[in-house]
């Protein structure tokens, strides 16, 4: 792609292709999501030495003792909590059988599966690790994702963007950057799910275009568990009937943190 910045029809022709791939790729597989979830590993281990001083150049000055912490440690514990759970979050869960299917040998389960791409939108104050925090749930979850780092950090998320494009294909991981245009695009644009860190005039934008699922005000500290339990959608079986709970919405087995 060239210098310039990413039109909506660019950002457009990549999510109809993530999409496209999604659906072709079928179930994903556990084996799948930890592979995913080893190459972001990967990236802040190999390079965060290189991400620590980008957001020092970024800041003016900021302690790369400080971006270790904060930053790359901070988002290999998400990612490598979630390598250690997904298996059991991927199992089906029994609920009761409504009467009288129950006596006709009738059982329900809840299956999650992944709602297929999401928008992550990150902002400045942690560009890493509110870049990458989100990505454990995203993939434990077996989503793909575009991504839209802040334009306040231009040195680190330009070379998010390089590190994605090395390790992942474009139709697993997608980085858009740009300033508050690119962003007002990319939050109208219709993916299945949209995480934001704190960028909340693109949340209000995407509220405004009808498009926004998910809203501000996450902890950070829950962030991962919650965006894999948002990343999936229930359905209940009965007697072999699938019943989808609610259009592009996912199972309601959420909690907001006190």
């Amino acid at each position: 792609m060239s210098n310039a910045e990413p039109t909506q029809a660019d950002m457009q022709a990549v999510l109809d292709r993530q999409k496209k791939a999604y659906l072709s790729e079928g179930a994903v597989s556990a084996e799948t999501r930890i592979d995913r979830l080893d190459r972001a590993i990967d990236i802040l281990k190999t390079h965060g030495t290189k991400l620590s001083e980008a957001m020092a150049a970024d800041f003016g000055h900021r302690s790369l003792d400080q971006s270790k912490m904060t930053d790359i440690d901070a988002s290999i514990g998400p990612l490598e909590s979630c390598k250690k759970q997904l298996r059991k979050w991927m199992r089906p869960e029994k609920r009761k059988t409504m009467f009288p299917l129950g006596l006709l040998g009738g059982r329900s389960r809840i299956e999650y599966q992944p709602l297929g791409v999401v928008g992550c939108i990150s902002p400045w104050n942690f560009p890493v690790q509110l870049t990458f925090a989100p990505l454990a749930g995203i993939f434990a979850a077996g989503n793909r994702t575009m991504i839209k780092p802040s334009e306040f950090t231009v040195l680190t998320s330009e070379l998010m963007k390089e590190l994605f494009a090395a390790t992942f294909d474009e139709e697993e991981v997608a980085v858009f950057t740009g300033g508050p245009e690119v962003g007002g695009a990319f939050s109208s644009s219709a993916v299945h799910w949209r995480d934001f860190g704190c960028q909340t005039r693109y949340a209000r934008s995407s509220r405004e275009s009808g498009s926004c699922h998910a809203g501000t005000g996450w902890k950070v500290s829950c962030h991962y568990w919650q965006i894999c339990q948002l990343g999936t959608r229930g359905y209940q079986h009965h007697g072999g009937q699938n019943h989808e709970r609610g259009p592009n919405m996912p199972f309601a087995r959420l909690r907001h943190p006190a």
